[in-house]
């Protein structure tokens, strides 16, 4: 039994966790890692999109265009580390105006609600997620080809369209991408700070398995 108002509850305990929201400090959500991920979406002509923060993740916010675009080089564990720094539902952090670049191990891949590839990336124990929106979700900003040329390599890369199911290609890849803080919502595979590579901007399968 929980009870509220200050009574510390006995033999029981509550699953919280810190959470980057939007344009705010960090908040606490109970139960945000229950397992499955939630997520809302919308209809952009015919196809399902996402909402939260989605000017952002697709490069439509008003910062992308002032963006340059160099690519650091980094690693899974470096991005990993970085503070939480998220901006707003068109807006974003400092932090979030820089692209970087990782090698890694592609080693899960699923088709989300909001029809992004995610991507799990793995590098000597440390994880992190990249995300490739649908062509369709995009509005016609700069970087829109080299967003649909990452999708393509990927679908190239894995034998086709990635479906609702997991797949598991344990693939050697370079991956390009904007950083981008998100917040729990029962994604698989994320960085302790659930700092991301979306939207990925570059993919290159490296050689070898």
């Amino acid at each position: 039994m929980i009870v509220v108002a200050g009574i510390v509850a006995v033999a029981t305990s509550v699953s919280a966790v810190v959470v980057p929201r939007p344009g705010h400090g960090a908040q606490i959500r109970a139960g945000a890692e229950a397992g499955e991920e939630h997520e809302a979406t919308r209809a952009i002509q015919g196809a399902t999109c996402g909402v939260d923060r989605w000017p952002v993740k697709t490069l439509a916010d008003p910062g992308a265009r002032l963006m340059k675009f160099a690519v650091r080089p980094a690693t899974v564990r470096y991005l990993g580390s970085l503070p939480v720094s998220a901006g707003g539902q068109d807006s974003r952090s400092p932090l979030e105006s820089r692209v970087f670049g990782v090698r890694a191990r592609l080693v899960s891949v699923k088709r989300e609600a909001d029809s992004d590839y995610h991507l799990v990336l793995v590098e000597r124990g440390a994880t992190m997620i990249a995300e490739m929106p649908l062509p369709a979700c995009m509005s016609r900003v700069k970087h829109r080809y080299a967003m649909t040329t990452a999708r393509s390599e990927l679908e190239r890369a894995v034998g086709g369209p990635v479906g609702e199911s997991w797949i598991h290609p344990k693939l050697s890849v370079r991956v390009v991408g904007v950083l981008f803080f998100d917040f729990p919502h029962g994604q698989s595979g994320h960085a302790r700070n659930y700092a991301e590579l979306h939207p990925v901007t570059g993919f290159r399968m490296l050689t070898g398995r």
